[in-house]
């Protein structure tokens, strides 16, 4: 051997062993045993799907509203699916969540009265008629709960008529005149007797009718020889009037009669204490049409009517 030949000392690389990639870093470079020295790509995300793709449109169909109230020998009924449909697309979302209204008042079941009306309307006089109702049908663990409960919230509640209530709610008024127009409003409040002589009620009030036209009128001919003549043929069709907010002449009630609406002393919408005769004139609150009459009849100036039916219904729940 020669004295001189001396063997080369390893590096420092080599003196150390050659790690192994771990099996977590394996998973975030992507790397296995099997993987080809080329980069793999990227695995493919698929696209999020939207709500209605994975479960379908079912979810964005409106439900049907249940109309709670009707005896079954009232003749007259004013509201029906389709005009409760009109009116909850305009209410507040809050309330279109609710799919059971309840009528209050009717002409045909409880009178012509505008105490009667103001009673009725009343939340904490319908809680008690619910409370009974169930009490009569046998319910009395929930009657005596509830009467706790409502005991409770009337050491603390600020309403205005010593009832907390926990949901919103909405009151219709539909009305009927001898000509058989339908009309109404819709109020964010009950109706009562007010003697300070102050308007309440907000924004979200607004009017609204039935106008009638003639169908056989709707075509699209150019050439009017061409077009065969028809008979009238009168449908009906759904006009709403909201608050624009020019005053804040909203609702006004007392013991002599009920105004919705007002602009240099005339009323969108007006009721006398018999709720036998009615008057509609254009106002500013709601910036409305007469409410009893229909395009025919646009050089009127004011519509004066009679009351033959009227509905007042609540939506939303009591307690």
């Amino acid at each position: 051997m020669n004295p001189f030949y001396r063997a080369s000392e390893p590096n420092e690389d080599s003196k150390q062993p050659r790690k192994r990639p771990s099996f977590f870093n394996k998973i975030l470079t992507g790397k296995s045993r099997s993987a080809s020295p080329s980069a793999s790509p990227p695995p493919v995300v698929p696209e999020p799907q939207s709500s209605s793709e994975q479960y379908g449109d079912e979810n964005t169909d409106e439900r049907p509203i249940k109309l709670h109230g009707y005896k079954p020998n009232t003749k007259r009924r004013l509201m029906d699916e389709e005009l409760a449909n009109n009116i909850r697309n305009l209410m507040p979302p809050r309330l279109q969540l609710y799919d059971d209204w309840d009528l209050v008042y009717d002409f045909e079941q409880d009178g012509i009265s505008l105490n009667t009306l103001y009673r009725n309307s009343n939340p904490e006089y319908q809680l008690q008629k619910q409370k009974n109702e169930k009490q009569s049908k046998g319910y009395g663990d929930g009657v005596v709960k509830s009467m706790i409960v409502g005991d409770i919230q009337s050491s603390t509640t600020t309403s205005f008529y010593g009832l907390e209530r926990k949901r919103p709610q909405g009151y219709v008024m539909v009305i009927q005149d001898e000509k058989r127009n339908k009309f109404g409003c819709y109020l964010n409040t009950n109706l009562r007797a007010v003697d300070n002589k102050r308007y309440y009620g907000n924004g979200e009030c607004f009017l609204w009718k039935l106008e009638k036209y003639d169908a056989s009128k709707l075509n699209h001919e150019k050439d009017s020889k061409k077009v065969p003549k028809h008979k009238p043929r009168y449908e009906s069709r759904f006009k709403a009037f909201m608050y624009t907010g020019m005053n804040d002449n909203i609702i006004f009630s007392n013991h002599d009669f009920i105004a919705i609406g007002s602009s240099n002393g005339q009323n969108g919408l007006w009721i006398d204490k018999s709720l036998y005769k009615g008057v509609s004139y254009p106002c500013t609150t709601f910036g409305n049409e007469i409410l009893n009459l229909h395009n025919s009849d646009s050089s009127t100036k004011l519509g004066t009517f009679k009351v033959i039916d009227l509905e007042v219904w609540r939506v939303g729940a009591l307690e």
